[in-house]
C-alpha cells in the first residue's frame, strides 16, 4: 500500500510539473516559430512603400481575419499604457516621400515569439497599448506577396504587375522551429 501512495504522489508531482512548463503568463513567451513563404521560381515580386507604410506580408491570428497586432511602430505616436506618454520619433526615422516607391521582394519570412499588444485608453482617453504574449495554442498565419517586375536600369525599383497573392496555414505555438508554405 505504501508503494502505491509513493507512486501516486510521484505521478501527481510529475503532472503538476508538466502543467507548469506550459506558461499561461502573459508576460512570458510561449515559444518561437519562423514562418517562411516560399516564392515560385522565376517569378518576381515587389512591394509599394508610401510614406513608410508598406504591405504586411505576414499576419497572425487565432482565426482567419481576426489578426493580432504584433508590434507598434515608434512613429505611430501611440502611448504605452504604463507611461501614457507617446514616443518621440527621431527626425528622419520615417521621412515623407510623397510618392509610392516599389522595391523588389526576394524573401518573405518572420520569426514570432507570441508577442502581441492589448489596446486600452489612458489619461484623458488617449489610445494606448500594453505588450503581452498569447497563450500556447493553435494559430493561423496569412503569408502574402505581390507580383512585380524589377526595373532593368536600376535593379532597385519594382512595379506591381498583379494583385497580391496569399496563402494561409495553421500552426501550433510552441511549434516546430520552421513552418514553410509555398505560394502556389
Amino acid at each position: 500500500m505504501r508503494c502505491n501512495r509513493i507512486f501516486v504522489a510521484a505521478a501527481l508531482a510529475a503532472s503538476t510539473l508538466a502543467a507548469c512548463s506550459e506558461s499561461k503568463d502573459p508576460a512570458v513567451s510561449p515559444g518561437t516559430v519562423t514562418l517562411r513563404l516560399l516564392l515560385p521560381e522565376g517569378q518576381e515580386f515587389c512591394d509599394l512603400i508610401y510614406n513608410c507604410n508598406g504591405p504586411t506580408h505576414i499576419r497572425i491570428g487565432k482565426e482567419s481575419g481576426n489578426w493580432l497586432t504584433v508590434g507598434v511602430s515608434p512613429c505611430d505616436s501611440v502611448a504605452r499604457c504604463s507611461t501614457c506618454t507617446p514616443p518621440v520619433c527621431s527626425d528622419g526615422a520615417c521621412p515623407t516621400i510623397g510618392i509610392a516607391v516599389g522595391v523588389p521582394v526576394t524573401s518573405v519570412e518572420t520569426t514570432w515569439n507570441g508577442s502581441t499588444v492589448d489596446w486600452s485608453t489612458c489619461g484623458s482617453g488617449a489610445r494606448c497599448y500594453s505588450p503581452t504574449f498569447v497563450p500556447a495554442g493553435r494559430y493561423v498565419a496569412r503569408l502574402c506577396a505581390t507580383p512585380g517586375m524589377t526595373d532593368a536600369d536600376t535593379q532597385t525599383t519594382c512595379m506591381q504587375t498583379g494583385p497580391e497573392e496569399c496563402v494561409e496555414t495553421t500552426f501550433d505555438l510552441p511549434a516546430p522551429p520552421l513552418v514553410e508554405v509555398s505560394l502556389r
